[in-house]
């Protein structure tokens, strides 16, 4: 076990969360856990509410992130393995000792003589399997199971709650929480403080996968003057068809920036250079990135699907998935006007004031605290 500090020896709460994920990918629930990780930190250090830990592959050497005072547990079964079910409830009770609550970011909890707490995000694989790789297909496939054996769920939207209860109908109602996530603690400047010609790009972020809905950015791009360019930051999830392949058939290759996965620091920077943030999806659980650029003061340009209306409230302009014409004009208008940029932005600003990590810990550690005295 790796620490950076001692903690003291009267019994309080311990929860571990797992971020064995991390490893693979850092965006989406990797962002959730690191962003909740820190805040919660900060939460049990100021109140003195319990001992906290994190789970991570034993080949993870990125351990910046992980914020003094919290330990760190390693294992050696990676996240989403064939044989998880068993093998990783045999490596934890070498640390039974260690931990009374295990949070689960990724949907699935390990079985265990401690109690479980899950994070659910989205459920649209289990309408659309065709979105999901095989490996995927596995490893979510125990959705049902996990959402029974769980002590606690926590939604992280009211949208992905009545997934919930319309997809898992054996959840009681009262087994989920809604805690949303948030944007920044701290709003940094606005990107609107900067001269309106160094912003020359319209924004992506997220996973390569066919939920993100990326070929229809592409559709819209090809729609649009050529002076309109696009950054993708992310990385490669699944699905056959790639967004460079795409682009290449589409003529619009020359236009788009295929960032990959990038630093905190660059995808700060990537915020604060964006004309806007565009994020067609088919649907979503939250749409973190959506308050990410909010909080930078970025105009955002979203589709209306899942619980991106839920989070982005009047702050967005907002369009059917699947309309390209409709996507190529609000991307234009924003492009082209300085007013509705300018409008768009200070909205954004206000609304990313709503949600706090700080405010997101502390619910979850209620949601911890109820658990363990159940």
């Amino acid at each position: 076990m790796e620490t950076n500090t001692t903690f003291p020896a009267s019994r309080v709460l311990r929860v571990v969360i797992d971020a064995r994920l991390m490893y693979y990918r850092r965006a989406g629930i990797s962002q959730y856990t690191r962003h909740l990780t820190r805040a919660l930190a900060q939460t049990h250090t100021t109140f003195g509410m319990g001992q906290l830990s994190v789970l991570l592959d034993r080949r993870d050497r990125d351990t910046a992130w992980v914020p003094p005072g919290v330990n760190v547990l390693r294992t050696i079964t990676p996240a989403h393995h064939r044989y998880e079910h068993l093998f990783l409830p045999l490596e934890l009770t070498r640390y039974l000792s260690r931990f009374d609550v295990l949070h689960s970011p990724d949907f699935i909890a390990p079985r265990g003589r401690f109690k479980k707490i899950i994070t659910i995000h989205d459920l649209y694989f289990l309408e659309h399997p065709e979105v999901m790789e095989p490996v995927g297909k596995r490893y979510y496939g125990r959705m049902s199971g996990s959402a029974h054996m769980a002590d606690h769920i926590i939604a992280v939207s009211d949208f992905t709650r009545r997934e919930i209860n319309r997809l898992l109908p054996q959840v009681p109602a009262e087994k989920v929480s809604v805690i949303h996530e948030a944007g920044a603690n701290q709003l940094p400047v606005s990107a609107l403080d900067a001269p309106i010609e160094s912003l020359k790009y319209a924004l992506f972020v997220g996973t390569f996968e066919p939920r993100k809905n990326l070929v229809t950015l592409l559709r819209a791009l090809k729609e649009l003057p050529e002076d309109i360019k696009v950054m993708i930051i992310g990385e490669r999830g699944w699905g056959a068809t790639t967004p460079a392949r795409v682009a290449q058939e589409l003529g619009v290759v020359d236009r788009v920036t295929f960032a990959g996965r990038v630093s905190d620091a660059e995808l700060d920077r990537h915020y604060r250079g964006a004309r806007m943030l565009v994020i067609p999806s088919l649907s979503e659980g939250f749409g973190l990135p959506v308050l990410e650029a909010m909080a930078r003061g970025v105009p955002v340009v979203s589709s209306n699907a899942g619980a991106l209306p839920e989070i982005a409230g009047d702050a967005a302009l907002m369009h059917d998935p699947l309309d390209v014409a409709a996507l190529a004009r609000l991307m234009r208008v924003v492009w082209s006007s300085d007013v509705v940029r300018g409008d768009y932005g200070r909205r954004g600003l206000q609304r990313a004031r709503n949600f706090s990590w700080d405010g997101t810990a502390q619910a979850t550690w209620r949601v911890y605290q109820t658990a363990h005295k159940s």
